[in-house]
C-alpha cells in the first residue's frame, strides 16, 4: 500500500508529539512520587523518632522479658507465625501469652499507642523485637484498634528488614508498598533504647500516602490533558508548515521528475531548470542541484559508458590477481594463503556438523641433500616432481604446498575411502622413481588422520595429529636406512 509523504509526515509529528507528552508526564509522576515519598520519609522518621523516645521504655523492657521467657521456653515446632493466622495451631500458640496481655503495664502501654495512632493519623502503630537467630519480628506490644496482633505472635523478616542485623540503630529501614486493600503504605522503626543507650525494641509506625498520592494523579491528569492540548495545537501547526515548505515543494520535484523520465532520452531534459522554486533551504538545494544533474547526465551519458567497460575490466583482472595470490609458483598448486582459507571453510563444516574428510600431510626426507649435492635448481625439480606423484595419487583431493617440501592432502570421497591403497602406491611409485633417477629423490614421508567427531573439535586438532604421524613415520624412514635425524624434518 502506497503512503504519502504528507501522511507519513503527518503521522511522524503525531507520534514524536505523542511520545514527547507521554514523557513529560512520566517524568513530571516520577519526580512528584520521588517528591512526595521523601517528604513522607522525612515526617515518619521525626514522628516515629519522636514517639520512640517518649514511650516507656522501661514498661516495654518489661513486657519484652516476659513474652521472652514464654518465647524461649516453647519448642520451635510450636511456634506459629501470623502467616497462619486464625488457624487452630496459631491460637493455641498465642494462648501461651495469655498472661501478658493481663499485665497492666501491657494495657497502658497499649492505650497510650493507641492514643499516639489515633493523634498521629497513622494506619498502625506498634512494639517489636527481632529474633536474628531464626529471622523474625516478633511482637511485643500493638496499639491497633482492629486486627491486632497479640504478645508474641511474629512475622518473617521482610527483605529489608535483614538490613538491622548490621545496622541496629539505625532502625527498622523505610518500607513502601502498593496494596489493593490499603493502597500506598510507608513504614518504618525507630529503635527504643534504654538508660545505657541499648536497643530495648523498635518502635513501628505505618502510614497511609493514599490520599496524597490521589491528588497527585488528580493534578498528573490535569497536566497531562493540558500538554495533550499542546502537543495536538503543536502538531497541528507543524503539519501545515510541513505541507506548505516541504509537501508542495516535492510534489512540484516529483512531477518534474515523471517527466524526465518520460522523454525521449536522446533529446536534452530542461524540465529542472525551468522550475518554479525559490525557497532558500535544502529543498531548494535540491531542487538547483536536480537542475545542475539534468545539465551533467547530457553531459556523461557516453562516459558513463566506458567506465562501464573499463569497470568490467577491472574486475576481471581483480579476479585473476585473487586466483594467482592463492597458487603456489612453482608446483601450480595451491599455496599457504588458499590453505588457511580452506581451514576456515573446514571449521565451518565440523560446526555445522556435515564434515567428512581426512587430512595427509607428506613432507620430503632429502631436500637438503639434493640442495647440497645437485643445486637447487635440481632441488626445485625434485619438489615439483613429489607434487606431481601427489597429485596423480590423490585425483579426487585438494593439494596444498604449506612450506619448502610440505604438501597437505584434504582426503575427499574416494581418496578418503581408498586411503590405505593409495599411499601404498605412493610409496610404492616415489621408490621406483628415486631407483631410476636418484637426484629426484621423491622420498617423503606421510601422516594422516580421518575426522572424528568425537574427538575433533576443529580442523588444527585432525592437522596436529596428522603432522605428528608424519614426523613419527619420517623418524622410522631415517631408522630403516639407517640415517642419523640432524633435528628439523630434513
Amino acid at each position: 500500500m502506497r503512503i504519502s509523504l504528507r501522511l507519513k509526515t503527518c503521522i511522524m509529528i503525531l507520534i514524536i508529539a505523542a511520545v514527547l507528552c507521554a514523557a513529560s508526564i512520566t517524568g513530571t509522576n516520577i519526580a512528584l512520587t520521588n517528591i512526595i515519598k521523601q517528604q513522607f520519609i522525612n515526617k515518619a522518621e521525626s514522628m516515629t523518632s519522636a514517639i520512640s523516645a517518649i514511650i516507656d521504655a522501661p514498661k516495654v523492657a518489661l513486657i519484652k522479658e516476659e513474652i521472652l521467657k514464654i518465647y524461649n521456653q516453647t519448642d520451635e515446632k510450636d511456634r506459629v507465625s501470623n502467616e497462619d493466622w486464625g488457624s487452630e495451631a496459631h491460637e493455641a500458640y498465642l494462648s501461651l501469652y495469655s498472661r501478658v496481655q493481663e499485665m497492666p503495664e501491657y494495657t497502658q502501654l497499649q492505650d497510650w499507642l493507641r492514643i499516639i495512632l489515633t493523634e498521629g493519623k497513622f494506619l498502625y502503630v506498634y512494639v517489636i523485637m527481632p529474633d536474628f537467630e531464626h529471622e523474625r519480628m516478633v511482637y511485643v506490644v500493638d496499639g491497633s484498634i482492629e486486627d491486632c496482633c497479640m504478645p508474641g505472635s511474629f512475622d518473617p523478616f521482610t527483605e529489608s528488614d535483614h538490613a538491622i542485623i548490621d545496622h541496629p540503630y539505625d532502625g527498622v529501614p523505610v518500607d513502601i508498598v502498593v496494596t489493593e486493600e490499603y493502597g500506598w503504605t510507608l513504614a518504618l522503626g525507630m529503635p527504643i533504647l534504654d538508660e545505657n543507650h541499648q536497643i530495648i525494641a523498635y518502635l513501628c509506625a505505618d502510614s497511609s500516602m493514599s490520599e496524597i498520592m490521589s491528588i497527585k494523579d488528580h493534578y498528573l491528569l490535569l497536566i497531562g490533558a493540558v500538554l495533550a492540548l499542546l502537543a495536538l495545537i503543536t502538531g497541528f501547526c507543524g503539519i501545515l508548515a510541513v505541507n506548505y515548505f516541504v509537501i508542495h515543494p516535492v510534489n512540484i520535484l516529483s512531477s518534474a521528475s515523471v517527466e524526465f523520465c518520460n522523454e525521449n532520452n536522446n533529446n536534452e531534459h530542461h524540465k529542472f531548470e525551468n522550475l518554479d522554486i525559490r525557497s532558500k533551504d535544502e529543498i531548494g538545494d535540491l531542487a538547483s542541484s536536480m537542475a545542475q544533474m539534468e545539465k551533467d547526465i547530457n553531459l556523461h551519458v557516453a562516459n558513463l559508458v566506458k567506465t562501464a567497460n573499463a569497470l568490467i575490466q577491472s574486475r576481471e583482472k581483480e579476479a585473476e590477481l585473487a586466483e594467482a595470490a592463492n597458487i603456489d609458483p612453482l608446483t601450480k598448486v595451491r599455496n599457504k594463503r588458499a590453505f588457511v582459507t580452506e581451514e576456515e571453510h573446514m571449521d565451518e563444516e565440523i560446526k555445522n556438523g556435515t564434515a567428512e574428510f581426512g587430512v595427509a600431510v607428506i613432507d620430503m626426507n632429502n631436500l637438503k641433500t639434493i640442495n647440497d649435492t645437485y643445486g637447487h635448481e635440481k632441488g626445485d625439480e625434485a619438489i615439483r616432481d613429489l607434487c606431481n606423484l601427489i597429485c596423480n595419487t590423490f585425483k579426487h583431493s585438494p593439494v596444498f604446498r604449506i612450506g619448502g617440501d610440505e604438501f597437505v592432502v584434504i582426503l575427499r570421497k574416494f581418496d578418503l575411502k581408498y586411503r590405505d591403497h593409495l599411499i601404498s602406491d605412493f610409496y610404492a611409485a616415489s621408490k621406483l622413481e628415486e631407483a631410476i633417477v636418484p637426484w629426484r629423490g621423491m622420498s617423503a614421508a606421510i601422516g594422516y588422520k580421518v575426522f572424528d567427531p568425537q574427538t575433533d573439535n576443529k580442523f588444527s586438532d585432525v592437522m596436529k595429529i596428522a603432522d605428528a604421524r608424519m614426523y613419527e613415520k619420517k623418524v622410522q624412514m631415517k631408522k630403516d636406512k639407517g640415517l642419523p635425524m640432524r633435528g628439523g624434518r630434513e
